[in-house]
């Protein structure tokens, strides 16, 4: 359900080149942005095996969201069949150049060499072409100055004259500049592959293909499934992916490839011997064992899948980072924190990682840290709309909501149909009281995933504050459908039940909210607002007593027990709670109210005017303020100002149930006068 992004997906897969670098194993170097990794292996002991691996995403005009991750996920996949794999991404003209150079050295060697482009292509005169990130292109002429021609790797491929090569291009996206350009054409050429050479395209010439709706795109996301499978020929490999994609895409997309191969290749031969050992399965299959348990909650099974995958290839830093997600959802933190940190050990750039280990500081509410590791992410990959989305839940946490926004716009402009995103920019617009724009967001939330809990629990908040209270519980009833263990919708809905003083029914809601989370400090507290409502101030003490032992920041629980100390004529202690509350949260606007009234039954009026002109200060619309700064003015015999103070407070809520009175003693007294 994310967007189909459009792509021009030309895979060309050239068998006869694969390089190998240095002879030592895993070392990797830094030449002016491509990372060059060796990795010896049994397989590479009897054939040399070198690739190209190059991720475009950072284009000023429409930039891409899958193409780093589609190389990262390709060059990691390349790596664990060994092949010695150059990665580059986000590569400037230069940069793309000296790369080719560099792969047609290492060809010199032998072997099987392959070569794999994401980014942006187009074709010109027939004439294919690979857009770096600084290409600037106004008229389709500057391609010939501006990007690489396709030729001219074929070219430097086939003259490296060794044994077999792949080339593939998932140049699958369309072409941002036709805009520009008097004519363009759509989709890339046709290229007849050399012998010895196979050449894929994502979909068939002069088409386009789909992005994908997960991390990698909808071609490579396939490719990627199958080119680990043991022994199965090239050919045949790219016949699955083209039925895989045929049929995700119910025919729109064909994949289509030219192949000129003289002999067989597997990118995962296994022979005999291997194959009748016990640990003959290889890493690559254990890891997608526990992506499938992982999909179903089966937590252990998938610990232990990738732990399997791991002990076969300690430097498979996908399985690391993905063990790592099931120890964030179980809440281990601490294991999750050691998976990603050793992802990135192995693969300083790898920005899913970053990404992940941010979500574990973010759970551990060290945001700073979070904050640093969703930059990094972002700095890496520039369109990894996940660590903006991530971003912004920080600040949003922070408070700091124009920018939480700003990111939640970035990660929407990157993915439109990223849910999660425009659920969580509803909570933003919520919280600023932008009632329509938050409901508009939780449809969209909802409309992308009619099953979505989250969305209708945020709708059902909004409706609740709105006193629609139809509308919110039958948002409150839908996310609990969905999701019967959804702590927050009891928790909401108990409130509904509360406003209505169906308290019965609010108590077993919050109840089974504190069932389903003991730790939930919310829940305490709403229930101890029912229990102070009912008089049960016992009862009342202890959920505020709760609410604050779990999370003793909860300025609103101690605003609550104020209020029961308040009903007990415990003026000190009510005084304590509310200066603890003001310390947490200075802009509480209810707490100076609260404390107001105490300082009023003192009869210690300054303090309680001080007080209810600070509520009205932040907040000018509070009626209850008015009508308690009308009380003061009323004993201090200052009838006129109290009768300003009353009216303004029937002004603000016609329905307030003391300020009419309140208005007509005001009255009677001024006449007695």
């Amino acid at each position: 359900m994310k967007p189909q992004l459009l792509k021009l997906c030309l895979i060309l897969s050239l068998f006869p080149l694969i390089f190998s670098l240095v002879s030592c194993q895993n070392q990797q170097t830094q030449d002016r942005g491509i990372t060059i990794t060796t990795n010896q292996s049994q397989s590479q002991q009897k054939q040399r095996r070198t690739a190209l691996v190059i991720g475009n995403a950072s284009y000023q005009d429409n930039p891409l969201k899958n193409s780093i991750n589609d190389a990262e996920a390709m060059a990691n996949a390349l790596k664990d069949v060994g092949f010695d794999v150059i990665l580059l991404e986000n590569a400037d003209l230069k940069q793309i150049e000296n790369a080719i150079d560099t792969f047609h050295h290492q060809l010199k060697a032998g072997g099987v060499g392959l070569f794999y482009y994401a980014g942006h292509g187009t074709q010109v005169d027939g004439e294919n072409y690979l857009i770096p990130v600084n290409a600037k292109l106004d008229v389709a002429e500057d391609v010939r100055y501006e990007a690489i021609p396709v030729g001219k790797v074929l070219a430097r491929m086939e003259d490296a004259a060794n044994q077999m090569n792949i080339v593939i291009l998932d140049a699958c996206r369309n072409n941002p500049f036709a805009r520009k350009w008097r004519s363009s054409q759509r989709g890339l050429a046709p290229i007849q592959s050399a012998r010895g050479a196979l050449i894929a395209f994502a979909t068939e010439p002069g088409g386009v293909a789909a992005d994908g709706e997960g991390e990698n795109g909808l071609y490579t996301s396939f490719l990627l499934k199958h080119l680990k499978t043991p022994n199965l020929d090239v050919e045949l490999m790219f016949k699955r992916v083209r039925e895989d994609v045929v049929q995700a895409t119910q025919n729109k997309q064909v994949p289509w490839e030219s192949s000129s191969l003289v002999g067989d290749f597997s990118f995962n031969p296994v022979t005999v011997a291997q194959s009748s050992q016990p640990n003959s399965t290889t890493a690559e299959t254990y890891f997608k064992q526990g992506e499938d348990y992982r999909n179903n909650n089966q937590y252990d099974k998938a610990i232990a899948a990738y732990t399997k995958a791991i002990e076969i290839n300690p430097q498979y830093a996908e399985a690391y980072k993905n063990r790592g997600i099931v120890y964030l959802d179980l809440k281990d933190y601490e294991k999750a924190m050691a998976d990603n940190n050793k992802a990135i050990e192995i693969n300083p750039q790898y920005s899913n990682a970053y990404n992940n280990r941010g979500l574990v500081y973010y759970n551990l509410k060290d945001y700073e840290k979070a904050m640093a590791d969703y930059n990094k992410a972002i700095e890496i990959n520039p369109q990894l709309f996940q660590a903006y989305g991530n971003r912004g839940s920080v600040y949003y946490n922070l408070k700091e909501y124009d920018k939480a926004i700003k990111d939640y716009n970035k990660a929407l402009e990157i993915n439109p149909q990223y849910a999660d995103v425009y659920n969580n920019r509803g909570n933003v617009y919520r919280e600023l009281k932008e009632y329509d724009k938050a409901i508009k967001d939780y449809n969209k939330a909802i409309e992308i995933n009619p099953q979505n809990d989250y969305a209708y629990n945020g709708r059902g908040n909004v409706y609740d504050d709105l006193k629609d209270y139809d509308k919110a519980m039958a948002d409150y009833n839908k996310a609990i459908e969905i999701n019967p263990q959804y702590a927050y919708a009891y928790n909401g809905r108990g409130n509904v039940y509360s406003d209505l003083k169906e308290y019965d029914k609010a108590i077993k809601d919050y109840n089974k909210a504190i069932e389903i989370n003991p730790q939930y400090s919310n829940a305490y507290n709403n229930r101890g607002i029912v229990y102070s409502d009912l008089k049960e101030y016992e009862k009342a003490m202890a959920d505020n007593n709760k609410a604050i032992e779990i999370n003793p920041q909860y300025a609103e629980a101690y605003n609550n027990r104020g209020i029961v100390y308040l009903e007990l004529k415990e003026y000190d202690k009510a005084i304590k709670d509310y200066n603890k509350a003001i310390e947490i949260n200075p802009q509480y606007a209810y707490v100076y109210n609260n404390r107001g009234n105490v300082y009023l039954e003192l009869k210690e009026y300054d303090k309680a005017m001080a007080d209810y002109n600070k509520a009205l200060e932040i907040n000018p619309q509070y009626d209850d303020a008015y009508n308690n700064r009308g009380r003061v003015y009323y004993n201090l015999k200052e009838y006129d100002k109290a009768i300003k103070d009353f009216n303004k407070a029937i002004e603000i809520n016609p329905q307030n149930p003391y300020a009419s009175n309140n208005k007509k003693l005001a009255e009677e007294a001024k006449r007695n006068q």
